[in-house]
């Protein structure tokens, strides 16, 4: 498997130009197209009986103007980051909830950027755990300012013997190429070291086979977070990207991920790249 075509998000957030700066990296790393995508959805109107009809329709009239020029700067934004690289380029720029426009906008990609948990409204930028639950691709999550890129560094794979960590860790193949070493890392506890250590010696030699050079290592499990030891471990090694499956579960209408998954998506420092 290969990345021919990226998809990132070019909502106006903190970390836009650092992100696409990024998403462009990659495109060039790997001959790929880049596809930036710009959504807002509009904002409800307020239920309050003092919005009768005629001003009911100017409010969301001023809403779609609103979001009519979020779009628009977003195009802006991506165009101006874009246009010092020589990497073909695509556009989709849509007035509709953003992780829906990127969740079905990822049928043509192989790989999707979007930003880390931050302070912008629903509307404006896409939820990552939205798109991590619902893109069925691979996901980068990018902080807004990331330590390292995930190009040429270290990287480090958060092993639990699961199907989502065997579908990220097949997904991030194309870029664990890219780096100069991958480190397989497993948190257990001591009574669990034999067998996960025989784990993460069969990851760590499957990707040897893959080309990637890799090297297995326990975490024996203490006082300190699972999330933040593997963090912790991850800016030791001087690691540009950590690769961990998404763990969670669908209570009624919404994703639930589990407090390993919110911690690492709500603390790193690196870009993640996860998989469910």
């Amino acid at each position: 498997m290969t990345i021919k075509t990226l998809l990132a998000s070019a909502s106006n957030d903190p970390g836009r130009d650092a992100r696409l700066d990024l998403a462009c990296d990659l495109a060039a790393a790997f001959h790929a197209r880049l596809l930036g995508v710009g959504a807002c959805a509009l904002e409800p109107v307020p239920a309050d009986p003092f919005w009768t009809g005629a001003m009911t329709g100017e409010l969301l009239s001023l809403y779609h103007d609103m979001a009519e020029n979020d779009v628009s700067e977003a195009r802006k934004g991506f165009d101006t980051v874009a246009a010092a690289r020589a990497i073909e380029t695509g556009w989709i720029g849509m007035i509709d909830h953003p992780a829906a426009v990127l969740n079905a906008a990822a049928r043509a990609a192989d790989l999707v950027i979007v930003a880390a948990p931050n302070d912008s409204t629903p509307f404006r930028g896409p939820d990552p755990v939205e798109v991590i639950t619902g893109a069925g691709r691979p996901v980068l999550v990018v902080p807004a300012a990331p330590l390292a890129s995930p190009l040429g560094r270290t990287a480090v794979i958060a092993w639990k013997d699961t199907r989502e960590s065997r579908l990220a860790a097949a997904a991030a193949l194309p870029l664990l190429k890219k780096t100069s070493r991958t480190h397989v890392l497993a948190v257990c506890s001591e009574a669990q070291a034999e067998i996960v250590s025989v784990q993460i010696t069969d990851v760590a030699a499957w990707l040897t086979r893959h080309g990637v050079r890799a090297s297995p290592e326990i975490l024996l499990r203490n006082e300190i977070g699972t999330a933040r030891r593997l963090l912790d471990r991850a800016v030791a090694l001087e690691a540009g990207l950590i690769v961990a499956g998404a763990y969670g579960h669908l209570r009624l209408t919404e994703w639930i991920l589990g407090g390993v998954t919110q911690s690492l998506l709500a603390d790193s420092s690196l870009s993640l790249l996860m998989a469910r």
